[in-house]
Order: C-alpha cells, then sequence, then structure tokens
C-alpha cells in the first residue's frame, strides 16, 4: 500500500476509533443508570409485570441529567418535570471527559507519543485534527441519546422532544469544548473558527495580551481560574451546610413526610436516593439564600435571609420539608451574609498568593494586574454561579408549581458582586501584606556585618640613637657638593691654614 494510502487508512481509523468512544461514552452511563432503576425494581415488593416501565425510566432519568425536560401525562393535559438532578449529571460529564480525553491523544496536538518523543515526524502526519475527532465522538454519543429519545418518547412519564434536542447537543457539545480547551496545547487555534480568530487582531491591546501565549499571561489566567474555583467551592459547601442545617432544625417534619410518601423500606430507600441526587440541587438553593436573592418555590413566592413568603403545598418531598417558615427574616438568618464574605476572602487569598509568589512569571504583580485578576475571577465566579443556578431549577409542573428554584441572573449577579465587593480590596491589602513580609524576612536573612575587633598595640622600646662621627670633611664641602645653586653661592669661614698663606 502507497503512503497516501497508509495516510489516509490511519486517519479513517482514528476517526472510527473517536465515533465508537462516544457511542461507548453514552452506553456505558445510560447503562448504569439503568442498572441502578433495575435494582430498585426488583427490590420492590409490588413490580409490575415487566421491567420496561423500569427501562423506560432510566432513559427518562438519564435524558433529564443531560438538561432534557420531561412531561408526566395527567387526566387532562401535560404536566412539565424539568428539575434535573445534579447528581446524576455527574457520571456523564465524567464519562464525556474521559472519551475526550482519549480522544485528543491520537490529535495532532494531542499529548506527544513515544515517535513524537524521539523526534519522529511521519507520525504526525497522518494524525486527525481534534475538530474532526471531537465532531466524530460527538455524532457517536449524539446516536445513541437519539435512541434512548425515541425509547422514551411514549408513557405516562416521557421525555419531550424538542427540549432534548435543543440541550442535549448543546450540553454534550460544552463538555467536549471544555476538556479539549484544557488538554489542548493551542486550543483557540484547533478549535475555533478561522473567523473568529480573526477577530482576536481586533480586540483591545491589554485583552490580546491576556489571552496570549506568555508565561505570565498563562499565569495570571491560572489565578483567575483558581481563584473563582475557590469562591464557588466556598458558596457550594456553604449552601451545602445552610440545606444540612435547615434538615437537622426541621428534622421531626422530615421523617413525617418520609414515612408518608413510602411506608415500605424500598419505598423510602427510593426517595432517600432521590434526595440524595437532588442534593447539590439543593446546595445551590443554599448558596443563593446566603448570597440574597434566595429561590422560590413556586406561586411567585420568595425564599430568603430577609424573609420567606407564603408559598403553595409543595410535594411531600423531604427535601422540601426543610423550607424555613413563612415570616419576615431574623438575625439567624441575617448570620449567612458571612458565606460571600468567606468566599471572597478566598478568592483574594488566591490571587495575593499568585501575585507574590516566589518564581511565578512577572511576579511580583503591581496593584493593577491583581485587582484586574480578582476582578475577572469574581466575574467568573458569578458567570459559574448563574449557569448552576439555572441547571438546578426548572418547573415540578404547571400554574403554582411552574417555576422553582433561583433566578440565574440574580444569584449570578450577587455572587459577582459580592466577590469583587470584598475580594479586590482585601486581594491589594494581603498583597501589600505579602510584600512587606517578603522584604522582613529577606533583610533578616542576610548576614550582619559584625564589628571589626580592635588588634592590641604594642609599644616597643625607641631603637638606640647611632654615634655622631665627627665629618673628616667641613660642612661647607657637603653644600658646595650638592648640585643646588643656592649650595654654589654658599660662603664659608676660611680656614687657619688659608688664612695665614692669605697674610
Amino acid at each position: 500500500m502507497s503512503s497516501h494510502g497508509r495516510t489516509a487508512a490511519q486517519r479513517s481509523s482514528a476517526i472510527g476509533a473517536a465515533f465508537l468512544g462516544g457511542v461507548t461514552a453514552a452506553g456505558l452511563g445510560l447503562g448504569a443508570l439503568t442498572v441502578a432503576v433495575l435494582l430498585l425494581w426488583v427490590a420492590s415488593p409490588y413490580p409490575d409485570s415487566g421491567p420496561s416501565r423500569a427501562l423506560h425510566l432510566a432513559a427518562d432519568l438519564w435524558l433529564l441529567a443531560h438538561g432534557g425536560d420531561l412531561v408526566r401525562t395527567t387526566a387532562h393535559s401535560g404536566a412539565p418535570v424539568a428539575v434535573p438532578p445534579l447528581l446524576l449529571a455527574v457520571l456523564p460529564v465524567w464519562l464525556l471527559h474521559r472519551a475526550a480525553r482519549h480522544t485528543l491523544a491520537t490529535s495532532a496536538d494531542g499529548p506527544p507519543g513515544p515517535a513524537a518523543a524521539a523526534g519522529c515526524t511521519a507520525d504526525a502526519a497522518h494524525r486527525v485534527a481534534p475538530r474532526t475527532l471531537l465532531g466524530a465522538l460527538l455524532t457517536g454519543y449524539l446516536l445513541i441519546v437519539a435512541g434512548a429519545l425515541l425509547y422514551a418518547s411514549d408513557g405516562q412519564l416521557h421525555a419531550e422532544p424538542l427540549s432534548v434536542l435543543l440541550c442535549v447537543p448543546v450540553t454534550t457539545a460544552a463538555i467536549l469544548a471544555g476538556t479539549a480547551w484544557r488538554l489542548l496545547r493551542h486550543p483557540g487555534t484547533e478549535l475555533l473558527p478561522a473567523r473568529i480568530l480573526r477577530l482576536r487582531s481586533k480586540a483591545p491591546r491589554r485583552l490580546r495580551a491576556f489571552l496570549g501565549g506568555s508565561p505570565v499571561a498563562a499565569a495570571r489566567r491560572g489565578a483567575v481560574c483558581r481563584a473563582a474555583g475557590a469562591a464557588l467551592a466556598a458558596l457550594l459547601a456553604a449552601g451545602g451546610l445552610l440545606t444540612l442545617l435547615s434538615l437537622g432544625l426541621h428534622a421531626g417534619r422530615v421523617r413525617h413526610d418520609l414515612l408518608q410518601l413510602a411506608p415500605d423500606w424500598a419505598g423510602r430507600s427510593t426517595v432517600l436516593l432521590l434526595c440524595l441526587a437532588l442534593l447539590p440541587n439543593a446546595a445551590v438553593w443554599g448558596a443563593a439564600y446566603g448570597l440574597g436573592p434566595g429561590f422560590t418555590v413556586g406561586a411567585g413566592s420568595t425564599v430568603g435571609p430577609l424573609g420567606t413568603s407564603a408559598h403553595p403545598v409543595l410535594p411531600q418531598l423531604p427535601l422540601l420539608s426543610g423550607l424555613p417558615d413563612a415570616g419576615p427574616g431574623n438575625w439567624l438568618t441575617w448570620s449567612v451574609a458571612v458565606v460571600p464574605v468567606v468566599a471572597g476572602a478566598l478568592l483574594a487569598r488566591e490571587v495575593a498568593r499568585s501575585a507574590t509568589a516566589t518564581g511565578s512569571p512577572g511576579a511580583p504583580w503591581s496593584w493593577w494586574p491583581t485587582a484586574c485578576v480578582a476582578a475577572l475571577g469574581a466575574g467568573a465566579c458569578g458567570l459559574l454561579m448563574a449557569v448552576l443556578a439555572g441547571l438546578s431549577g426548572g418547573a415540578l409542573g404547571t400554574g403554582a408549581l411552574a417555576t422553582f428554584g433561583p433566578s440565574w441572573w440574580r444569584t449570578g449577579l450577587a455572587a459577582t458582586a459580592w466577590t469583587a465587593l470584598t475580594g479586590i480590596p482585601t486581594a491589594l491589602a494581603l498583597r501589600l501584606w505579602h510584600l512587606r513580609t517578603s522584604s522582613r524576612e529577606a533583610e533578616s536573612a542576610q548576614p550582619t556585618p559584625r564589628p571589626a575587633t580592635p588588634q592590641p598595640q604594642t609599644t616597643e622600646p625607641p631603637a638606640p640613637e647611632a654615634p655622631v662621627e665627627r665629618l673628616a670633611t667641613p660642612p661647607c664641602s657637603a653644600a658646595a657638593a650638592a648640585p643646588s645653586a643656592a649650595a654654589a653661592h654658599t660662603t664659608c669661614p676660611p680656614t687657619a691654614s688659608e688664612h695665614r698663606s692669605r697674610t
């Protein structure tokens, strides 16, 4: 076979492997959920005549985990069920991430293999572009989604086709894009169209520098991600703690509703598993409560730290039994204002640590990049909170139950404002404190010059003077022998012999 034929065969093999990777990821997710539902069906004391309803429910829940809506058929009309359990979404996200990571290993910009490390360029010639491989992976995944939609499109509880066709591809593509952007060395060049890349040259200079490939820009982008992640984790952890605290304060009501809803142990286990799957949703609702906007439980009601309005009759779900009673807020509910303050402090801590880290590119940062990174981290935290708030809520019916959960834009705006107001000044203060502490440590680490020890002075006796010898010649001869002009004019007194000769 010629070189061109081998290259074409290798490209086709890579694309086919990516397609099978998508099929496998979807099949594993759907299969795992099906096994769990079948186990509950087997353990039920009153199972149906066949497992068809259990299989139907597994397909419905799998599509709901991707963001698709369900419809519960009633005698008169259909009631939507559009609150996806976020814990169920963890499995599809993880499987898609693993499949995309394995697929990108065969791309031109994937992790280098042994041949690339040895400097061989022939192996890279037949590699397929990441965009093509991800497209094949997405196609294989959506093929299983289409089959599940056809199977779950009828029955008393069925998937809503339009919602599934709109939401599931967007969710899947977003997960693949996020994984590729994290793993590829040049994600923008390999994933974005050429038109979008050309718009980059028209962006402001500071934005181009921030999105560039310099080590300083990469360090600051990493600081933004770490700061936003720390603030988001703090908000979600606080929301989970608030949820557990509310359930503990209303433990009697929670137990009563659980016993009324499921009299047998198998039914109670099913209800508890459903509450566990909805616990991340409750954590997001608790975070929205701590941020201030709160959430609604239907009919325009509001549950927030400033007060709780009257709400309609809710389903006897134990998670909903922990809602606070209607009435104005008190000092205990107002104390949740510490939640966004802690989130802003953690954001500032990450930014200040990156700004003054030893060996970090461009460190230490000046006050302006530090403030900009803190502001971008607050904006990223608000964006993620808005997305989670939108995904955690939905409809549980029509009329009074048409709206459940927090408002996505209010929650995102509150998260951005709180973390920015507390995080930016705290980051600047921590940066200044770190710099002063580092300078003091550097000064203390330098060796202190010791004063020179004076050497003891020994007094020696003066040397004895040499005896003065009489000159054989008169003093005038020395002056006459001197080559100076003054010595030539010096007159000496005549000697005795000269005086006698003159006379």
